[in-house]
């Protein structure tokens, strides 16, 4: 008789392979530091690999996916066909036996916790991790049917015989719970459990898919030289370079110079416009070639708009390197296109998302959700990818938009993850947060204090001004002088930067109205397709613009301009802000940002209030009171000496410590309910049919709910996902959107703005047209 993990693929064939793709990522691996001797973890990750399906020999899995290939009922006990719990009690028992850890002589030695960790891959290699103890538990009725499933474990199958003997494994099992209060709490635990879960996970899932794993191109040997080459090229050898030029220049040079292997954490922290990107890149490739042990990229941004922005640059870098980009570089995230290829192999729909999703090129452009997740997580499908961050130089861009309550858990997290899986990381930003610290080595500026400082104080790009001395006015006040200003300054391009949607709504109306002037708006209030080409046109287009905003504008989208009237916010956000004003010092004047305080004229609340948290806003008044104007250098030593430091001090550290004793006792449920990096409002994706694409879009995705096929269902939908998503919005639903939001089309899980009715509820200047009621 012939045994079978799947319907196409042999039982002995599917696990011989997953052993062989498991074992090879792991002894790919370089440098790890690993809290077991490795032949200790090597024999746990063999057992975990070969016996993870071995409950599919028994007769019962095998009536089963038999009745399921021939579309047939399957009789007998339904818990009997599950394979996944005895898979895991008989693999944690051998490995215990193995490493001697069954004659009861080993008290509370440490290596206790591996069979812990080859039962739990195994248990949930097909679910998401739980509390450790949940995962653990198997009530009594579980065991009578284990007994049975044991006996009808069939080793000839896979050329073995079965010595051990299950009251033993139930004996053994059953106490690994008791034998939890002895092992230490330990991040080494928690990064171990998810180091060898997800090569099982991976290794599992493309035997499944592809019967072997896919592999990409590793970067070349001259990586290291891509970014001298890109600049020679794009911006050749200037004769009179000006002294931003000058700066951008010393920057990046002393970033490469001062790379060291002595150090994992680094920050590059510079003005905004003073290349920080291409210094960081370069930074990361030349620590490729000084650390052979390191072998890929993973470039972390906090919103997709800049995800897109910065992948489109890498495209750039290597097709300048006369390589094919698609070779070396992958982005994920939610909105990305799923597709890949490889060689001359092309993968859509499902198989492209799950390549994606592995991390498998050399070098990955995704968001501070995806990378962090994947290290804070609960989910199979997330995790699977954690070992692939191993051996990696990760840069993690705008790094102040993470928010504060998690930055002793960023800290106690990534010094140790650099060391467990040897990678090295860059953090770049020009409002660097005090999450690390240079006096206890935690962290290595490529650019040195003084240097930094001399960098800020040499940008005199622009200056702050505050209006009303800070005290509050209203939208109407704020028009009255924004007015009167944009007619005195005939040639200036203005930004106007609010806090809300609401707020920004209501000045666009009140100023359309008065100037005839092309005013282009951004907010999350317009479809990402319309967005991304608004950021473009303010990017490129040359002569005069009026621009409103939310603080969408605020990190990483690279625009310039000459005027900037901002609501009250941070510290952090208004340097942030700042740094589109006179970004690349063309003006022969200073720049000029007007910060003010908004007040919402219906109920007395001040803008800010809506979406900040009191701490970061009362340190913010503190530092800019009685401030009438604020040079671009003083405001960037503020940020520095005061601010940071200051809101370190006060802030509570209450969220961390949660979820660090949490990943110290492997309690994956509370971590995951305590982690959020989006915060969860009430919202509804709504699909706005504007145009002749989104109708077709929007045909195909009827057609596509209409199969019953489940798998090419998700195909089908994941062929036009990222066209489909150019057209979705995200509303929040309140009182004054929720009774119209019932009247739209109903379509999946999303609300549909039909073509008949898009005058009604989207216009093409301003988006959604129904009152957001001071949502972001």
């Amino acid at each position: 008789m012939e045994y079978f993990s799947h319907p196409d693929r042999l039982l002995i064939d599917h696990l011989e392979s997953v052993m062989h793709i498991g074992n090879g990522i792991y002894n790919a691996k370089s440098g790890l530091c690993l809290p077991f001797p490795e032949d200790d973890i090597k024999l746990a990750l063999s057992n975990m690999l070969f016996y993870h399906d071995i409950g599919k020999s028994t007769k019962f899995f095998q009536d089963y996916l038999s009745a399921s290939i021939n579309g047939a009922p399957c009789k007998g006990e339904s818990e009997l066909k599950n394979h996944a719990l005895i898979s895991a009690v008989y693999a944690a028992y051998k490995t215990a036996d193995d490493l001697g850890l069954t004659d009861g002589k080993n008290g509370a030695d440490s290596k206790n916790i591996l069979p812990v960790i080859v039962f739990c891959a195994i248990r949930k290699h097909h679910g998401n991790f739980e509390n450790i103890r949940d995962m653990l538990a198997i009530g009594s009725p579980k065991w009578d049917n284990l007994s049975v499933q044991w006996n009808n474990l069939q080793f000839h199958c896979i050329n073995e015989t079965n010595s051990l003997n299950f009251e033993d494994a139930k004996d053994y099992v059953r106490n690994m719970i008791f034998d939890m209060d002895d092992i230490n709490d330990d991040i080494g635990n928690y990064f171990l459990l998810n180091f060898l879960f997800s090569i099982l996970a991976y290794s599992d899932k493309n035997d499944a898919r592809f019967h072997r794993q896919i592999k990409f191109a590793k970067l070349p040997e001259n990586a290291h030289e891509w970014i001298d080459q890109y600049r020679a090229v794009k911006f050749g050898k200037v004769k009179s370079p000006t002294s931003l030029n000058i700066i951008r220049n010393e920057i990046y040079n002393l970033c490469a110079a001062n790379i060291s292997d002595n150090h994992n954490i680094f920050s590059i922290n510079v003005p905004t416009g003073s290349g920080k990107t291409l210094a960081g890149i370069n930074a990361a490739l030349k620590i490729t070639e000084q650390n052979k042990t390191i072998k890929k990229i993973i470039y972390a941004l906090p919103f997709t708009s800049i995800v897109e922005q910065t992948y489109q640059e890498f495209c750039d870098i290597i097709k300048c390197n006369k390589l094919v980009p698609t070779d070396y570089i992958a982005k994920h995230h939610h909105l990305a296109e799923v597709e890949i290829e490889n060689d001359e192999n092309y993968y859509s729909g499902t198989d492209a998302q799950f390549l994606i999703e592995n991390w498998d090129k050399s070098i990955i452009l995704t968001t501070f959700w995806q990378f962090f997740n994947t290290i804070i997580s609960k989910q199979n499908k997330i995790i699977k990818k954690f070992h692939n961050i191993a051996n990696s130089v990760i840069i993690l861009d705008e790094i102040q938009t993470m928010p504060m309550e998690y930055w002793k858990l960023i800290n106690n997290i990534l010094i140790k993850l650099t060391n467990f899986l040897n990678c090295k990381i860059i953090f770049m930003t020009a409002t660097m947060p005090s999450i690390f610290s240079e006096a206890k080595n935690e962290i290595f500026p490529l650019i040195n204090k003084d240097k930094t400082l001399n960098y800020f104080c040499m940008f005199s790009r622009y200056k702050v001004n505050t209006i009303n001395n800070l005290d509050s006015i209203t939208i109407d006040e704020l028009f009255y002088i924004a007015s009167k200003h944009i007619a005195q300054e005939p040639k200036d391009s203005f930004l106007f930067v609010f806090n809300t949607i609401g707020s920004s709504l209501e000045f666009y109306k009140k100023l359309k109205e008065s100037i005839n002037v092309r005013i282009i708006y951004l907010s999350g209030n317009i479809i990402p397709k319309d967005r991304l080409t608004r950021i473009n046109q303010i990017k490129e287009q040359s002569g005069r613009k009026i621009v409103i905003s939310t603080q969408l504008i605020e990190a990483g989208v690279d625009i310039d301009m000459d005027v900037i009237y901002r609501d009250f916010a941070p510290f952090d956000s208004i340097v942030q802000t700042a740094g589109r004003c006179n970004r690349n010092n063309k003006l022969d004047k200073l720049g000029s940002i007007y910060l003010l305080k908004l007040i919402d004229s219906r109920n007395s609340r001040k803008y800010y209030n809506y979406i900040y948290k009191p701490v970061a806003i009362s340190l913010t008044d503190d530092l800019l009171k009685n401030r009438k104007v604020i040079a671009e250098n003083d405001l960037l030593k503020m940020i520095r000496s005061s601010y940071y430091n200051k809101i370190n001090a006060i802030s509570s550290s209450d969220e961390s410590e949660k979820i660090i004793s949490g990943i110290k006792k492997l309690n994956y449920t509370d971590i995951s309910d305590e982690f959020n990096l989006i915060k969860n409002v009430p919202n509804i994706l709504v699909f706005v049919e504007k145009d002749e694409k989104s109708s077709d879009i929007l045909k195909k995705f009827k057609k596509i709910l209409t199969l019953d096929d489940m798998v090419i269902k998700k195909n089908e939908f994941l062929n036009i996902k990222k066209d489909f998503y150019d057209y979705v919005l995200s509303v929040n639903i309140n009182k004054n959107t929720i009774d119209n939001i019932k009247n739209f089309e109903d379509i999946g899980n999303f609300r549909v703005i039909t073509k008949d009715m898009v005058r009604t509820f989207y216009n093409n200047d301003v988006g959604f047209t129904y009152e957001f009621d001071n949502f972001i």
